[in-house]
C-alpha cells in the first residue's frame, strides 16, 4: 500500500551502530554485548535494527515476548536471542522450536521447558533470574536455594547464565545497585555450590553500562542508549547520536480572531488573531495528549507551540510568530533536528510527564518507518 499521508519516522541505522560501538568501546572485550530489541526495538523496528546490529557484532539480541523472538528468527536473524519476559503456558515449544533463550523465574516455566526439551530428547539452554531488588520478575533471595536444587532435578534444562535487573536509573545510585551486584554474586555462589554452573552472569542495562563499571560482568545489556538517548537524563556523557526523527507536514492553515476555542473543550483561546497550523499526527499516532498546551514543534527551524488537545489524528500549532509565512505542505518536524534547532526524546518526556522510553516505544505502527540517514 502506498503511503497518502506525510508523517514518517525516519531511523538512521548508521547512528544505531554508532551507539553500539560505544558500547562496545565502553565495556572489557571479554564482555558480550546482547541489543535490547524488545517492543519493536523501542519504536525503531525490530526486524531492520537487529539485522543491522548483528552485522554490527551484536552477540545476543533481548526480546520480552516469543512472538517477537519468532519475528527475528523469521527475518533471518541468527545470533541467540534471550527472551526475558516469561513464557506463559504455550511459551516453552515456541521458544524451543525457534531456538530461543528463555529466562526463567518460575520453577514451572523451568518444568515447562524440561517438558518441551524432554519431547524433543535435548537439553535447551536457559537463564535463571534473579530478583536482587527489582521486585518484579526473578526468583526472590530467600527463595533461591530451593528453587535451585528444583532445577537441579530437572534432567534436560541447562543453565547457562544467572541473571539480574537493575532497578535504579540515576547515575549516582551507587549503594543500591553494589548491593543489587552483592546480591547477584551470592546467588551465582550458591548455585555453583549446588552444581548449578551458569557459563554467563549478567546485570548491567544501559545506567549499568555508562555509569557502573562494576556490572559489566559477563554480558551487558544496552536498550535506550543503542537509540541515542542516556536513560539518565538529556546531559549524557557520551556522544550518542539519536536514530529516530518524526516528520509531518502542515495540513491546513487557518487565521483566526480573538477569542476563539481551539479543540476539544476550549481549553486553549486565541488572546490575538491568531495563525493556526493543523497537523496530522495525534494520539493514535502515538503523539502523546498529554503534550497539550505543553510541547512544541519545529517549523521553518523554529519552535511554535502545541495549542488545545491533542486529537486522535490531529493537533493545532500557533505559527504566527514563526518566520516567513507557513502554509499547508510545510514540514514540521515532530522529534528531530530543523536547522540549529533540536526536540529531543527527553524534551517531549519532560513535556508529556513521562519518559523516554515511552515516548520512543509509543510512535505506533501507523507512522511508516523509513531507513535512511537524517
Amino acid at each position: 500500500m502506498s503511503q497518502v499521508r506525510p508523517t514518517t519516522a525516519i531511523v538512521d541505522l548508521d547512528a544505531l551502530t554508532h551507539n553500539f560501538g560505544l558500547v562496545r568501546a565502553r565495556v572489557p572485550s571479554r564482555t558480550g554485548v546482547l541489543a535490547a530489541v524488545k517492543g519493536d526495538a523501542y519504536g525503531h523496528g525490530a526486524v531492520s535494527c537487529s539485522l543491522a546490529l548483528e552485522a554490527a557484532g551484536a552477540d545476543w539480541f533481548g526480546v520480552a515476548l516469543v512472538e517477537e523472538g519468532q519475528e527475528l528468527r523469521s527475518a533471518g536473524v541468527t545470533r541467540p536471542i534471550l527472551c526475558m519476559g516469561g513464557l506463559g503456558p504455550a511459551g516453552a515449544r515456541s521458544a524451543l522450536r525457534h531456538g530461543l533463550t528463555p529466562v526463567i523465574s518460575s520453577i514451572e516455566d523451568a518444568e515447562e521447558v524440561d517438558r518441551a526439551a524432554e519431547s524433543r530428547q535435548e537439553a535447551h539452554g536457559v537463564h535463571l533470574k534473579v530478583d536482587t531488588g527489582m521486585g518484579r520478575l526473578g526468583v526472590p533471595m530467600h527463595e533461591w536455594g530451593a528453587f535451585l536444587d528444583r532445577i537441579a532435578s530437572l534432567r534436560w534444562v541447562r543453565v547457562d547464565g544467572i541473571c539480574s535487573h537493575l532497578a535504579g536509573s540515576e547515575p549516582n545510585g551507587g549503594a543500591r545497585t553494589a548491593e543489587q551486584e552483592r546480591r547477584l554474586q551470592t546467588a551465582v555462589v550458591d548455585a555453583r555450590a549446588r552444581g548449578v554452573v551458569p557459563s554467563m552472569v549478567h546485570l548491567a542495562n544501559s545506567v549499568g553500562i555508562i555509569h557502573h563499571p562494576a556490572t559489566h560482568l559477563d554480558l551487558v545489556r544496552p536498550g535506550l542508549m543503542l537509540y541515542g538517548v542516556d536513560p539518565t537524563g538529556p546531559q549524557g556523557v557520551l556522544d550518542l547520536q539519536p536514530v529516530m526523527a518524526v516528520h509531518t507536514r502542515v495540513l491546513m492553515v487557518r487565521d483566526l480572531p480573538a477569542g476563539v476555542g481551539v479543540s476539544y473543550g476550549g481549553t486553549w483561546t486565541t488572546s490575538r488573531p491568531t495563525r493556526m497550523a493543523t497537523l496530522p499526527v495525534g494520539y493514535a499516532d502515538g503523539y502523546p495528549r498529554a503534550l497539550s498546551n505543553k510541547a512544541q514543534v519545529l517549523i521553518h527551524g523554529h519552535l511554535a507551540p502545541i495549542c488545545g488537545q491533542v486529537c486522535m489524528d490531529l493537533c493545532m500549532v500557533d505559527v504566527t510568530d514563526v518566520p516567513n509565512t507557513v502554509t499547508a505542505g510545510d514540514e514540521v518536524v515532530l522529534l528531530g533536528r530543523q536547522g540549529e534547532v533540536e526536540i529531543n526524546a527527553w524534551d517531549l518526556a519532560r513535556w508529556a510527564d513521562t519518559i523516554p522510553y515511552e515516548i520512543l516505544a509509543g510512535f505506533s505502527q501507523r507512522i511508516p518507518r523509513v531507513y535512511q540517514p537524517f
